[in-house]
């Protein structure tokens, strides 16, 4: 019986052991296209495919990785001068890339910019149009006071915020 329950053990740390190995090892292809836009695929990962972007694939064919060697370096590139930045200047610049990412032009960023403040107009519109006999008229005065002070606030900072996007954008055709 000892015998048995030995030779059960062996067996299932030889599995594991054997398991381990082959899930540490590479399973599945790498894949790119290589010069000519061809799908080159292999393990390990074929010659044509250093320095491009190319994915990790498994063994039921399922994308589990993207390596993307420019995009890594660029990101390192940009890692390594944001060290040399003071941490007001990094967040500057977060805020620049945010801002380059919503609004790729100053014409984007405008209309949006019209169609926040038009809002503010329409709610003032609204609640100046309200009936006498459904609103205290003091009430309502309030409300439009309140919402042109909102409104006036918003659009300074929305002036401030087409400052730093203009900013942004001069940068960026500069190579900053």
């Amino acid at each position: 019986m000892g015998r048995r329950i030995f030779g059960a053990v062996l067996m299932g740390a030889l599995a594991a052991v054997m398991a381990s190995a082959t899930a540490g090892g590479q399973a599945g292809v790498a894949c790119c296209d290589d010069a000519n836009g061809r799908r080159v695929c292999g393990n390990p990962l074929p010659s044509e495919c250093y320095g491009r972007k190319y994915w990790l694939i498994d063994d039921s064919g399922v994308v589990r990785k993207v390596v993307d060697p420019a995009a890594e370096r660029a990101r390192r590139r940009m890692s390594d001068d944001s060290e040399d930045l003071s941490a007001q200047e990094r967040m500057l610049r977060r805020k620049h890339e945010r801002l380059l990412q919503a609004f790729p032009t100053l014409e984007a960023f405008d209309a949006w910019r019209d169609a926040q403040l038009a809002g503010y107009d329409r709610q003032i519109d609204q609640i100046r149009e309200m009936p006498a006999e459904k609103a205290d008229p003091e009430a309502v005065e309030t409300a439009v006071w309140r919402l042109q002070e909102e409104r006036e606030a918003a659009a300074k900072r929305l002036a401030a915020e087409r400052r730093e996007l203009e900013e942004a954008l001069r940068a960026q055709q500069q190579g900053r």
